[in-house]
Formats: structure tokens, sequence, C-alpha cells
């Protein structure tokens, strides 16, 4: 059973239809698939740049309460599709993925996934695969998103935006225009497939 990590960013999560438009895309594209979601932080994440900017946080701990601002998303998002709460067992999820990588069997599914743990656990080996990773608002959910696809050699990383997606070839020139993170660019090699679904455009 193949994997696709999706991307879901937070500037989707004002969607009244967020669900529908989510199971829509799932039956539409990736049905067979195991899909993983990882939100972005939205509006949770939002709140720790209005903090942020008044007090000026150091970089690393801004990080990381961005990061616990994705653990809510998480939950909220597992909630919106009816599951009793994200994924959150780092060591469930590495078996996962390594399960991916090596072209394991398993169900077709859509999961919701609190990735901190399992990231925390993973920076050391993702850094020696992909490079440094900034802890500081350089990486955000679209880099941490994309590492986990990579690492478990995920079909595809589809990123859910509210917008079109940009010009040119994934990479340094969507992240001039603030489409993706400025991390994100160093991962495309590492990625099979990027797939770009403005998800407030989806019937």
């Amino acid at each position: 059973m193949t994997l696709s990590v999706w991307k879901l960013g937070g500037s989707c999560f004002d969607l009244p239809d967020l669900k529908q438009r989510l199971l829509r895309l799932h039956a539409s594209g990736d049905a067979g698939q195991q899909v993983i979601v990882i939100a972005g932080g939205g509006l949770f994440a939002d709140a720790v740049r209005q903090v942020d900017q008044l007090h000026s946080l150091p970089g690393e701990c801004s990080h990381r309460m961005a990061l616990d601002a994705m653990r809510m998303s998480a939950a909220m998002v597992a909630a919106l599709l009816g599951q009793s709460g994200p994924v959150v067992d780092p060591a469930e999820q590495r078996a996962r993925l390594l399960q991916s990588a090596d072209d394991g069997e398993g169900e077709s599914s859509i999961q919701v996934w609190d990735v901190i743990d399992l990231w925390h656990t993973l920076v050391p080996e993702l850094e020696d695969r992909f490079g440094k990773l900034p802890a500081n608002w350089r990486l955000t959910s679209d880099s941490i998103a994309a590492a986990v696809a990579a690492y478990g050699n995920a079909e595809r990383l589809v990123l859910c935006k509210s917008i079109d997606r940009p010009t040119g070839e994934p990479g340094a020139s969507w992240a001039e225009v603030d489409a993706i993170d400025p991390t994100l660019p160093q991962l495309v090699p590492f990625l099979k497939q990027i797939q770009w679904v403005n998800l407030r455009s989806t019937p």
C-alpha cells in the first residue's frame, strides 16, 4: 500500500465544509492509499507569531511554541474527520513510515498525525539525510510534512493550500512568493512528487 502525505494549510481551517472537501479529495485522488494528514498551525500559530512580534522571543522558543500549535490543529482536524484523536505515538508513526519505505502492505486509510514528538526524535537523522534544518520561522509545517514524506518514501507530498499553484517548478521560486516556507526547497530533491491543491477552489 503506497503512502501519501498531505500538508493541510492552516489557511483552510475557516472552510465550513473542510471535512467534505478533504474526503472528496481522498476519494478522487488518493483512495486506495495510506494518507497521513499533517495540519499546519493556522490561527494557533498566528497567535504565537503575534506574541513573538510583541516580545521578540528567542527563535527556538517561538519555534517550539509554533510546533505545539500544530498539536492543537491536529486534534481539531482529527475531530473534524470523526477520529478519536490524532496518531501521536512516535514509535507507531516511525514503524508505519519505515513499512511504507519498504513497500509494505496496509489498508487504505486517511489519518491525522500529531508528528511533533516524532519530529523531535527524528531531527538528527533527518539532518544527516537532508542537511541542517533551522529551528525558527524559516521552517514551518510545510517542511515538516515534506521531511516526513521523504523519510517514509511517500509516493507524493500533497500541499493543500488556499491559493493557486505558483508558476514554475517546486523550489526556490515558490518560496520567493511565500507560497511555501524557505526550507522546503532543500527537501524537494528527496521527494518523489509534489502535488498542489487549492482546497479553497476545490468543489
